[in-house]
């Protein structure tokens, strides 16, 4: 029997002919999107901040949601090849969304006092996606190794280095799965790594943001 047919078509066209599911699985499931998008609901309700599910899920709409369904559209009309954007200059629009949906959930945050928090989230998201975009016209970085170490740099600002490393394992599965497919190369997975591992330390410093 074939077990890759309860699948979704996409996933389904992926794979076929592959016998490296698992990594596909782990490139799906573990993309940016996702792991920004639970990230922040875990967070801000781990962290008691007022109306969390409000301001994360604007996040999640605006940071996370709104590129994926643009390359979705595009997937569908067969302008960009899959989810994952094989191609760096398929990443210029949806880099772009994101961004400008960052700015605009930052000054709700602002307006409303989201917190401290969520601004380091909004604030490090937004660099972090610019300088992904700028990257782009240079060379290809990992967004999968970028997304999470990111998770494990903020996580230890927040709550503690023991915190932080609990998604290290995480980060090694994506990495493994990004090189067995042939996404990344070892340099682009090592360059998202370290912006992903900065930009939070960075952001908390020049914002003075007291966490």
């Amino acid at each position: 029997m074939d077990i890759r047919l309860p699948l979704p078509a996409a996933l389904r066209h992926r794979v076929q002919g592959e016998e490296k599911l698992w990594a596909h699985a782990v490139s799906l499931l573990l993309s940016p999107p996702v792991v920004w998008a639970l990230w922040v609901y875990a967070t801000s309700y781990l962290r008691g901040v007022n109306h969390a599910f409000v301001f994360a899920s604007l996040f999640a709409l605006t940071i996370c949601v709104a590129p994926m369904l643009f390359v979705a559209y595009k997937v569908r009309n067969g302008k960009i090849s899959d989810m994952h954007m094989r191609e760096s200059n398929e990443r210029y629009i949806p880099y772009s969304i994101a961004i400008v949906g960052g700015i605009l959930t930052g000054l709700v945050y602002l307006r409303y006092d989201a917190g401290p928090v969520l601004l380091l989230v909004v604030l490090v998201s937004i660099v972090e996606l610019t300088i992904m975009l700028a990257a782009t016209f240079y060379m290809k970085v990992s967004l999968h190794a970028m997304a999470l170490s990111s998770v494990i740099a903020a996580t230890t600002l927040l709550f503690g280095f023991a915190q932080g490393l609990l998604f290290l394992p995480l980060l090694l599965l994506v990495v493994l799965a990004r090189l067995v497919l042939r996404r990344h190369t070892t340099l682009q997975i090592m360059a998202g790594v370290l912006i992903g591992v900065l930009t939070p330390l960075l952001v908390v410093t020049a914002a003075g943001l007291m966490l």
